[in-house]
This record gives structure tokens, sequence and C-alpha cells, in this order.
């Protein structure tokens, strides 16, 4: 009954009724007194207008602790302070400057303030399909998108068991791999992977969690691979922090080739200098931790010198991460 009762307060705060996140619509039902959520998803096919499905831009954004005013009871989110409405405004703006049509989050508590952060400030901007996925982090970052394309469905993979060669540890998703199937065109739809792997504090064993991490980069190039495999001409993305650099065997993996040699992902902004690549912006740690990548199919429709990481410190004043963008072309 808590849960029922935080989540009405935030769609009062927010004056939000009624949700649908493109065909999936969630509906709340009282039953013998208690509240029972129902979400349905709807198949109904979803035409894309011609003018706006020539091209696609893609931007990845770790929010850093976009938390709100209200305790979630199923979490430990005491210990993280509400976002600053000045972070939220530079979010915002850097939102609204990279004109994104789809941007996947990280560290998110809810769903509720991506729709927050639409209806007060990019209400324009055509973000009309927006949801979250809860994640297994215990303190509440989650994962989410906002996207003027229809979002056919969302996918978690946070009760995998991950394991390594010779290790006999299992472990599971610090946070998930969740997928949104996106419709983009009337003939194509793009598989969206959004992660946030393990962070660098170490475990028991393992240095800066490093073997943790590298189960999670194993799964998801597995779990990409297999998709790849059966349709080489789907259009995937996999975007997010990783929380790991170029040189390490985490990045090796995920742009590893799959059992038959074939490549399954490509770092789409692999070609940048070094220095214009800075992800994670806070010294002395200034480095490449969050990408995208893409698969073959979907990286044949990249637009040249599209990729690029708005790590300009002057607007960044609402996370320690700068956003990760590129543009397809829907209509090669």
């Amino acid at each position: 009954m808590a849960h029922h009762c935080a989540a009405q307060s935030r769609r009062e705060a927010f004056g939000i009724r009624h949700l649908t996140f493109g065909t999936l619509t969630s509906l709340g039902i009282r039953v013998s007194g208690h509240f029972i959520a129902i979400a349905v998803l709807c198949v109904t096919p979803i035409a894309i207008a011609d003018d706006d499905a020539n091209t696609l831009t893609l931007a990845s954004y770790n929010v850093e602790n976009y938390f709100d005013v209200f305790d979630d009871p199923y979490v430990s989110d005491e210990g993280t302070p509400v976002k600053s409405r000045r972070a939220i405004v530079a979010i915002a703006k850097v939102i609204r400057a990279m004109d994104a049509d789809v941007v996947a989050f990280e560290e998110l508590e809810n769903e509720w303030v991506l729709h927050a952060l639409v209806v007060e400030f990019l209400s324009d901007m055509g973000y009309d399909h927006i949801t979250a996925l809860p994640t297994n982090s215990r303190r509440g970052i989650n994962l989410g998108i906002i996207s003027r394309k229809p979002i056919e469905s969302a996918t978690s993979h946070r009760w995998l068991d991950l394991k390594l060669p010779g290790d006999r540890r299992t472990w599971q998703f610090a946070r998930d791999l969740a997928m949104f199937r996106l419709r983009v065109t009337d003939e194509h739809t793009l598989d969206l992977y959004v992660v946030h792997l393990k962070s660098r504090r170490s475990g028991d064993g393992d240095p800066k969690s490093a073997k943790w991490r590298l189960a999670e980069a194993t799964a998801v190039q597995r779990v990409v691979s297999q998709r790849v495999a059966a349709d080489p001409t789907a259009w995937v993305a996999v975007v997010g922090d990783f929380n790991d650099t170029p040189d390490t065997d985490v990045y090796a993996k995920l742009t590893s080739p799959d059992a038959e040699g074939r490549a399954t992902l490509i770092d789409l902004h692999a070609t940048l200098p070094a220095n214009r690549r800075i992800t994670y912006l806070s010294k002395p740690f200034r480095s490449t931790i969050d990408y995208i990548f893409a698969s073959p199919a979907l990286a044949r429709h990249a637009v040249a010198n599209s990729a690029r990481v708005i790590n300009d410190s002057a607007v960044l004043h609402g996370s320690d991460h700068a956003p990760v963008v590129v543009t397809f072309e829907l209509r090669q």
C-alpha cells in the first residue's frame, strides 16, 4: 500500500493521470480494497510519418543520481540527495541542444522523474514515449528512455546468471541489461540495449570489481550475438555507462567476434581522438567509459562524422558524465 501511495503522489505532483509508453499502457484497478497494477501490451502496428523517419539521432546520458523527493520504501534511497533544480535545468538544456530522437538514461530513480523532466522542460520536443525499468541496484538507480519513436516492448535481463570460465562464482547484472524495442520506421525496429555495468568499487576477491564487469560484458556480448546471428539484418544498439575504458578486457569482450568470427558490436566513437571522447568528467579520473555500440547492419547506417561526445564543461553542470550521440540514416 505504501508503494501505491508513493506512486499516486508522484502522479499528482507531476500532473500525470494516465501513462502510455508507445503501445504499452499501464493501468490500475482496485480489487477488495487493494490497488493492483496491470500492464497491457497492444500489438497494433504504428505507422511512422515519412517526414520524421529519414534520420534517427541516438544519445546515452548518465544523469548522476537523478532522484526525486519521494521515499521509495523498497530501496535504500535515503542516502542519496534529491537532484537539485539547478542540475535538472542543466540536464534539460543539454538534452535540448542534442535534439536526439531517443535518449537512454542511466542513474534514474524511476520513470516519474523522466515524465517530470519532459512535462516541465521539454514538452515541445516530441518525447511522447517514456519508460524506465527497475534494476538490481540496492539504492535504486535504474535505466530508462525518452523517445519520439514508439516503444513496442521493454525486456529485462536482470535475473540472468552470469559466469566466467574457470570461476566458480555466479553474478547477476549490478543493474540490468534493459532492452527497449522501438518502431523507428514502418519497416524497421531498433533493439536498444541500455546498460550500467558494475562500478569500480572492489568486491570480495575482485579488485575494482573487474571480474564482475567482465561477466556482465560476456553476457551482453552473448545476448547480442544470439540476436544478430538469428537475424544479421537486425538493427541493434548497446549503449550506456560501461565503467571501463577502451584498453580493458571488458571493452575487448564487447567488441570481440562471435563464434563464427563475425563482428557483433562496433564502437561508433572509436575513431574520435582520445581527448574528444572523454565521458567521465570528474578529475583526476577523467576517462572514456560511456559508449554507443551498433550491430553491423545498424553501423552501416551511421552518418559520417555524426558520432560525438558533448563534453564541454561549460554546459555540463547536471552530471559527472558527458552524453554520447550518433545519427543514423534510415533510408539508405
